[in-house]
């Protein structure tokens, strides 16, 4: 029996301001983040919404942040240029059901006084950052009508920074011009082991169940997640369904896109799920935290 899915609530307002943050890793390091916050749904510390594909939606977010920056629902709308201590909105229809990821363009349209070629320079926006899911008009729980039916899913998130660039955010000068190197990793908002704690982090199920996974990245990394355990179908990238893939047990996620993939719990035990690179199972180095999670079979 599918396990009921959240009620969807048709054309409506997701509400959300882009604040100064924090976030401690493993290693006892904080490092600088800007955030979306919501009154509403969360995936591990991230803002998560959802309406009905072809459903009008609004978004609107506050600026609490030093500088000016453009809110995106990546691949379907770009919202105006928000001031700081301003708010604005922009309205869209839902896209085709699927996993579609909120981010920011990075304030390339507002040069710091006096620093006009800093328009051309992206300025860190590490962490504004969210998941939008779009679910089928007929209300099955199913990816998209005509699509693969599952027994519960998880949305993870995938992101990554530069400790260097983040301690500047709320500059309003030059972001360093050497290249970027990311070297703390976060998946839904967090590091490990806080991930291991959040239950919309740990992918649980039954015994046989279908899960599937809603997959995004949004850091300047490219992912690769590996499987222990379990090899998984991908069943859309970028929300085109994938019908050349067989089983695998390691799938891309390349940056700015979704991959959704499922597997069946076919085995009780607990399981690693991270990508298949070990930096990013690091925060600087130190092993093991980083984009780890675990698959908990019962």
């Amino acid at each position: 029996m599918a396990l009921p899915l959240p009620p969807v609530a048709p054309a409506t307002v997701w509400r959300l301001t882009a604040d100064p943050s924090s976030t401690t890793f493993g290693n006892g390091v904080t490092i600088p983040f800007f955030r979306y916050n919501t009154n509403g749904t969360r995936r591990g510390a991230l803002p998560f919404a959802q309406a009905t594909e072809g459903s009008s939606l609004t978004v609107l977010v506050t600026n609490n942040l030093p500088h000016a920056f453009r809110p995106e629902i990546v691949g379907v709308a770009t919202g105006p240029l928000i001031r700081p201590g301003t708010s604005a909105s922009f309205s869209f229809n839902m896209p085709p059901a699927g996993t579609y990821l909120l981010s920011a363009d990075g304030g390339k349209t507002a040069p710091a006084p006096g620093n006009f070629g800093a328009a051309h320079i992206s300025r860190p926006t590490n962490g504004l950052s969210g998941t939008l899911v779009s679910r089928p008009s007929s209300g099955a729980q199913v990816l998209y009508d005509g699509g693969p039916a599952y027994d519960r899913e998880y949305v993870l998130l995938y992101d990554d920074a530069d400790d260097r660039r983040n301690a500047l955010q709320g500059s309003l000068g030059s972001i360093p011009r050497q290249p970027y190197e990311a070297n703390y990793f976060t998946l839904n908002g967090m590091g490990f082991p806080d991930i291991a704690g959040d239950t919309d982090s740990v992918v649980a199920a039954g015994l046989g169940e279908r899960v599937l996974l809603r997959l995004g990245n949004l850091g300047r990394t490219r992912q690769c997640i590996h499987f222990h355990g379990f090899h998984a179908d991908t069943a859309t990238r970028d929300n085109l369904p994938e019908i050349h893939w067989g089983e695998k047990d390691t799938i891309p996620v390349p940056t700015r896109t979704t991959t959704d993939v499922l597997f069946t719990a076919n085995q009780l035990g607990t399981y690693p799920l991270h990508p298949h690179n070990v930096q990013a199972v690091t925060a600087d180095g130190a092993y093991p935290f980083g984009q780890l999670t675990l698959i908990v079979v019962s």
